[in-house]
């Protein structure tokens, strides 16, 4: 057992690994931290992707005292509290849960983020942050010995969505790859700094109509892996750490599945 407090020392140091970055400004939208206060005294916490009152519902089940998520849920613009966002506060408040969220931090982190995990999956070496929108939500990747695309597209088929998106425009042999996990496709004026950066393989999880002839105008290899799916790596990287670093827990994976 842990208490919330040392609980949420513990997440802050891990996870605030940058202290030059100013993430409410990369970040003004979603939680990086803690967003609701519950039981003082932490036994089980539940791992998932996104919350939901459907999420709550199970980590209830099992009984969490805690939920921790990459996606957590937007504050409205007013204090016109719209239903949805009573609703999920409420289910909070009322059955003593704590919810903590890593939106952006979860996707930049250099340890256990989204994309440098999935890069470690396909044998990749995390090599520096790559800027989207001007902020370093992904990351590059290199191999030192060149892999096929086809050995990488087959790593990746048992951990995204069956309803992925592969474009094969690029080199079959991969040196240089770039991942930007959940709402990471680029923009068409960022497609000129990719070529000349020469990446061969560009990964992410939602893929736009105008991303294909992009690609293919460009010579490069796409993957949409799904937003759920290429999201699961960094909150399952996440939930292995504390397994490791607090014993005196117990963490369990809430499977909510999203082939989106």
């Amino acid at each position: 057992m842990i208490s919330l407090a040392d609980l949420s020392l513990y997440l802050n140091k891990l996870m605030f690994f940058d202290p030059k970055l100013d993430v409410e400004k990369v970040d003004p939208y979603m939680t990086n931290g803690l967003m609701i206060k519950g039981s003082d005294q932490i036994e089980n916490i539940g791992f998932a992707v996104s919350a939901s009152v459907e999420l709550f519902k199970l980590a209830k089940q099992n009984n969490c005292q805690v939920v921790i998520v990459h996606h957590s849920f937007n504050l409205p613009k007013t204090n016109n509290y719209d239903y949805i966002f009573q609703e999920r506060f409420a289910y909070l408040i009322k059955n003593n849960l704590s919810l903590f969220a890593y939106h952006f931090l979860l996707d930049a982190h250099p340890e256990i983020g989204n994309n440098v995990s999935i890069l470690k999956t396909i044998g990749a070496t995390p090599d520096k942050p790559f800027l989207h929108h001007g902020n370093p939500w992904g990351y590059t990747g290199i191999f030192h010995r060149p892999r096929p695309v086809s050995d990488l597209k087959k790593i990746l088929s048992s951990y995204f969505s069956p309803r992925s998106v592969y474009y094969d425009f690029g080199s079959q042999s991969v040196k240089k790859v770039v991942a930007v996990s959940g709402k990471g496709a680029p923009l068409a004026s960022s497609m000129s700094d990719l070529i000349n950066d020469k990446v061969d393989l560009y990964i992410t999880g939602e893929v736009h109509e105008w991303n294909r002839e992009l690609f293919r105008e460009a010579g490069i290899n796409f993957i949409a892996g799904g937003h759920y799916h290429t999201e699961m790596f960094g909150i399952k990287a996440l939930l292995e750490k504390l397994k490791k670093d607090l014993p005196q827990i117990t963490p369990l994976w809430l499977d909510l599945t999203n082939e989106v």
